[in-house]
């Protein structure tokens, strides 16, 4: 089973994997323990080392793992994308990995930069190097400083993340997003901060976190769980209400569930969801609000159902779901 995956991986590093092979790759990753995960990774990564020489640049490998420099790479720092590559091989199937030599929004964090992105149609689970465990919705981005955990705790989010917070009181634990910061010691929260929504939400579902908005008049909130904050992006007000988080982190079940919403609202999440390029012909802000819940693996299956509440015909054209109100 070892050999078999090793195979696989070195196949995939070196794109010469076949569609066949690449879901059985996904398959057979997702049964491995994270130990056994490491370890497989470990392999390959030696392999390589072994290989690199003059002729061959880390450059070379980096581009090949879709790990993307922003300056010229030294071989210096292997061992750092092999620790990225062992913590996130599970995303490396759909998802792309990059480590950044220098970034000017983080200029004060010395050394390198790693970030994940998630595609729209992907989710993905990591374990940051404290043993924190965080889970990415589709259209999401995240990335820490690759001395997290020595001295801070600190990552910037784009999109959405349900986080399992290791527990260190000498360190919190602190999320950054274009709009608030979120400072925990040990908890588990929702965090929702999609550059096209309106709103910042944040849901507590146990422990407590301080967030603190970044606007000219910053205010801050101790949350207590069964906590939602909403953070309004127009007015810069935080609002809160009771929650028992179960709508909120429904996304890490697989489950898609909507209340009171628009079908612009819900046609948007699903475009996340599933990855897929949808246009709509006629009324687009229909007024008619939806609530409900779908658990449905593919994309037709959900509209079908829509279909039942509202009334619009749609077709599949050249990849493009074409929606047609009636």
């Amino acid at each position: 089973m070892e050999k078999h995956i090793n195979n696989l991986l070195s196949k995939f590093v070196n794109e010469s994997i076949t569609p066949d092979e690449r879901t059985m790759l996904k398959n057979s990753v997702s049964e491995l323990s994270d130990q056994e995960l490491k370890q497989a990774m470990s392999d390959v990564w030696e392999q390589y080392e072994a290989k690199t020489t003059s002729t061959v640049p880390f450059e070379q490998i980096a581009r090949k793992l879709s790990i993307k420099p922003q300056s010229p790479v030294r071989r210096t720092l292997l061992f750092i994308a092999k620790v990225a590559a062992a913590i996130a091989i599970p995303l490396l199937i759909g998802i792309q990995i990059h480590l950044y030599i220098t970034n000017d929004k983080l200029n004060k964090f010395i050394g390198q930069q790693l970030a994940i992105q998630v595609e729209s149609g992907e989710k993905a689970a990591i374990t940051l190097p404290d043993g924190t465990k965080v889970y990415l919705n589709a259209a999401t981005s995240l990335s820490y400083p690759s001395d997290f955990g020595l001295n801070q705790r600190d990552i910037y989010l784009t999109g959405e993340a349900y986080l399992e917070v290791a527990k260190d009181t000498e360190k919190p634990f602190h999320v950054h997003t274009d709009e608030v910061e979120i400072e925990v010691l040990g908890t588990k929260f929702n965090v929702s901060s999609y550059p096209d929504q309106g709103e910042v939400e944040t849901t507590l579902i146990e422990g407590s976190v301080k967030l603190t908005t970044k606007n000219n008049s910053p205010h801050s909130v101790i949350m207590k769980p069964n906590q939602k904050v909403i953070y309004s992006k127009k007015n810069h007000q935080l609002s809160s209400l009771q929650t028992t988080g179960h709508f909120e982190t429904a996304w890490t079940r697989g489950e898609l569930v909507f209340r009171s919403a628009k079908f612009s609202d819900i046609i948007e999440k699903l475009k996340k969801r599933y990855g897929a390029d949808i246009q709509i012909s006629g009324d687009k802000y229909n007024t008619d609000l939806f609530t409900g819940s779908f658990k449905e693996e593919y994309i037709h299956g959900v509209l079908k159902l829509l279909q039942m509440h509202y009334q619009f015909t749609y077709t599949e054209k050249n990849g493009k779901i074409l929606i047609k109100m009636k």
